[in-house]
């Protein structure tokens, strides 16, 4: 009988974890427009929803899509439209700012992607075809530019606001005689950071006693590195799948002893599962985290958990040359 309850929970956890996962990634959040008129209101609200109903079809489309090439491409665009719509959903006052945003860049990127799928279940290999295809793509690849156009344009009074009290900032500096240090700037590294130049981190700025805080690094634009945000490569496919479901299946049936942590390769926190594995306490956060990687997406999957050991591994063999 025990065994039984036990069963017939773990089949209620994991059919509950995956409506719970549906329900998470298919819902619209709802903003906050209880202080606007309801007419405002509800022109907000069909806008963002909109937005995020051609995001979705979007992102349904890119785990679809077979051609790698525009697989990559609506990654790189789904990646700004993702930040993009989460501003809006904390400053939903600013939504109409993106109307060309969702009106027109996202609305025409559904239905040149749609089409393209349209084509695709047809088979056709004919020149114009071929050619057509190739023109779609190449139309889609002009929207990352687009999309962070429509972003700045989005924060422009934000920019502005910024920009003034830092003009200030650097009045008050030169009016006291304080001089501002340029920074010298190193080359890019493997890992897509900026090397500072280290001789300088011990020098006080322009007579102001320098605080430990830390610098931040520069990145290229987010359409610049295509290594940086390329999906995986379809042949790697298989092997993404099989490693997810070995680690679920550790997570769930020997997340106790820390199985798949010492799988990951994060061995002290494989420890920690081993000395606290009398309280019960790994094996339900174990399970739990067997039912996310088994119904994670296996994009997000590979960007999570194989991606930077693959840069890592990459990064020492460069060394190594």
């Amino acid at each position: 009988m025990d065994y039984l309850l036990v069963i017939l929970s773990t089949v209620a956890v994991i059919f509950g974890g995956k409506a719970f996962w549906d329900w998470r990634k298919n819902r619209t959040p709802q903003l906050d427009l209880e202080e606007l008129e309801e007419e405002r209101a509800t022109y907000l609200q069909e806008n963002f929803d909109k937005a995020m109903a051609d995001f979705k079809y979007l992102e349904q489309a890119r785990a679809e899509i077979s051609d790698r090439e525009l697989a990559a491409q609506l990654t790189r665009m789904q990646r700004v439209a993702k930040k993009l719509l989460a501003h809006l959903e904390k400053n939903p006052d600013r939504i109409p700012l993106a109307y060309k945003f969702i009106d027109y860049y996202q609305d025409r990127a559904v239905k040149i992607v749609r089409q393209y799928q349209e084509l695709e279940e047809t088979e056709l290999s004919t020149d114009r075809v071929r050619d057509l295809k190739s023109r779609m793509k190449m139309t889609l690849s002009a929207l990352d530019d687009a999309y962070a156009d429509q972003f700045e344009h989005v924060l422009n009074d934000q920019i502005i606001s910024a920009d003034a009290e830092l003009k200030v900032m650097e009045q008050q500096l030169d009016a006291e005689g304080i001089k501002r240090k340029t920074i010298d700037i190193g080359e890019i590294d493997e890992y897509g950071n900026v090397r500072i130049d280290t001789d300088l981190l011990n020098q006080p700025l322009g007579g102001i006693e320098r605080r430990n805080i830390p610098l931040p690094t520069r990145r290229r634009r987010h359409y610049e590195d295509d290594d940086e945000i390329q999906t995986f490569p379809e042949e790697e496919r298989p092997e993404i799948i099989q490693r997810k479901l070995i680690q679920s299946a550790l997570a769930i049936f020997l997340g106790s002893l820390g199985a798949h942590k010492f799988y990951q390769g994060k061995t002290w926190q494989g420890v920690l599962y081993l000395l606290f594995f009398w309280t019960t306490l790994p094996t339900w956060i174990g399970f739990a985290e067997g039912i996310r990687y088994l119904f994670m997406p296996v994009e997000d999957f590979y960007e999570q958990y194989m991606k930077k050991e693959k840069d890592k591994r990459n990064g020492r063999n460069r060394r190594r040359d």
